[in-house]
């Protein structure tokens, strides 16, 4: 399988972990690239201040044209995220559709198993790869040693175009190494927020239509779980194109939510959440409460 892992900044100052950036739309890209895994190219699209939107159009047929080359587009919550952010910046809503739909995104595999987010850095971690790249060289010679996607946009627009080239390029590299790392092992690994060791069986790396025939898990412990409509909606004429029943994401749950509930979330690039409910229903009671009293 040859996969080309793909990856976006937006030109928008945002916080990093903002959930409801469509309320920000547009958001603007300022560079996108693709590594590889069948060599060590890591291709471009980039302009200053940001892309227009014929140079977005190409990146699209460019990416369809890697498509009909043999390559599985791979990324971490592009479904959601870089894809539609595209779609909007194009125009081609159908085209972008097309190609999140059939595509692999590493984070719904474990979204649509477990029915919660997971950010790319506790998935690196569980494998025991380098998380992202946290230290960038600036222009004149200093180091910024916290760097994260939020600041993109800010250096991009200070000039800073290399710090951010090499930012966006650890982006692409260490999903492959992580999809290398899951082929190899059939499992993603992570730690949980309260500290304990996840794995998740993965057969194969699934593209999100695919993801869409796994049976959706319970999620009745959880408090506001995303729903697998979410991640498609903005995808035209998508109820066509995916089972009904595939889509309905977590409704009528008969949970009782205890005062402690948490749930947060980043849309960016998913985080784990962290719950205490009960399930009422007698089914599954007994197994839910231990859950909840044991960790």
């Amino acid at each position: 399988m040859k996969l080309a892992s793909f990856d976006i900044e937006i030109a928008k100052d945002l916080a990093e972990d903002i959930d409801k950036w469509k309320d920000f739309a547009p958001l603007g890209i300022i560079c996108a690239a693709v590594a590889f895994s069948d060599s060590e190219e890591v291709k471009y699209w980039d302009d200053y201040p940001q892309l227009s939107k014929e140079k977005c159009i190409k990146l699209v047929h460019d990416l369809q044209g890697l498509v009909k080359d043999g390559y599985s587009l791979l990324t971490w919550n592009g479904t959601g995220f870089d894809f539609h952010v595209l779609a909007q910046e194009s125009g081609l809503f159908e085209e972008c559709g097309e190609l999140a739909l059939n595509h692999i995104d590493m984070m719904l595999i474990v979204t649509f198993e477990r029915g919660h987010y997971l950010k790319l850095q506790k998935a690196l971690k569980g494998a025991g790869l380098e998380g992202k790249l946290k230290t960038v060289t600036l222009s004149d010679g200093t180091q910024l040693t916290d760097m994260e996607g939020s600041k993109a946009p800010r250096l991009w627009a200070e000039g800073e175009y290399e710090a951010v080239r090499a930012y966006l390029k650890e982006d692409v590299i260490q999903p492959l190494k992580l999809a290398a790392d899951i082929r190899a092992t059939s499992s993603i690994g992570w730690t949980s927020n309260r500290g304990k060791p996840q794995a998740l069986t993965v057969e194969k790396l699934r593209t999100v239509l695919e993801c869409f025939e796994i049976p959706e898990p319970d999620v009745s412990w959880m408090t506001d779980p995303p729903s697998r409509e979410q991640f498609v909606s903005w995808i035209p004429n998508y109820k066509a194109r995916i089972p009904v029943e595939a889509i309905k994401g977590a409704e009528n749950q008969n949970t009782f939510q205890s005062s402690n509930a948490y749930n947060t979330h980043s849309q960016r690039q998913g985080q784990e959440l962290k719950t205490t409910t009960v399930n009422l229903h007698p089914k599954g009671f007994i197994a839910r409460l231990i859950k909840v009293l044991f960790g």
